[in-house]
């Protein structure tokens, strides 16, 4: 019937294990393989999760620091210098209302939210 489907070195194995009763010599090896293939996917998440969180040394845009370093290096002029500290500056300061009028309007929501 179906057995003649199953190749018989499979047949024989599973009637020599039910013969004998040793149903635990076939499991360990497919939990030692199960364990290895755990670990493997645990490590390959671990090294993921460390990339991803790894932040970009490259900074975005010039500081004030670098800024004042080209200036004495002579690379820009003290009117160059000036406007560029003028435009960082009022950029901060736009971030800032920025951020301030998001956290009002979140604070305002909470509130509303907790009534």
């Amino acid at each position: 019937m179906i057995t003649s489907l199953v190749p018989n070195h499979l047949t024989l194995a599973t009637q020599s294990l039910a013969s004998t009763g040793d149903a635990a010599a076939s499991i360990f090896p497919i939990l030692g393989w199960l364990v290895l293939v755990i670990l493997a996917g645990g490590l390959c998440i671990y090294f993921i999760r460390r990339w991803m969180r790894r932040e970009n040394d490259d900074p975005v845009g010039f500081t004030l620091g670098d800024l004042r370093e080209m200036l004495e290096a002579g690379d820009i002029t003290p009117v160059e210098f000036q406007s560029a500290r003028d435009a960082m500056i009022a950029q901060v300061k736009k971030q800032a209302a920025t951020g301030a009028a998001t956290k009002a309007k979140n604070a305002k929501y909470t509130a509303n939210k907790r009534r």
